[in-house]
């Protein structure tokens, strides 16, 4: 689920909206490597039906260019 998700650059609080939860929480444990939470049969066709179809962007939206953040030299 995690690649699907990054791969329509999406953040988990973005997808958990787009996917009608109220928190990302929801995305963190469907994506857990240990411990993870079963994903429902529906969002489970819903993640691949986005990935087949190349999860397009509305027009308009902008991808996000991340930034490094500066690193302190407290030392």
């Amino acid at each position: 689920m995690r690649a699907i998700r990054q791969g329509l650059l999406l953040t988990q609080r973005e997808l958990a909206q787009l996917l009608g939860y109220r928190h990302k929480i929801r995305i963190s444990e469907y994506e857990r490597a240990t411990n993870p939470v079963p994903i429902p049969e529906h969002i489970a066709r819903t993640m691949l039906a986005l990935a087949n179809t190349g999860g397009r962007i509305k027009p308009g939206r902008k991808t996000r260019t991340w930034k490094a953040r500066p690193t302190s030299d407290a030392a």
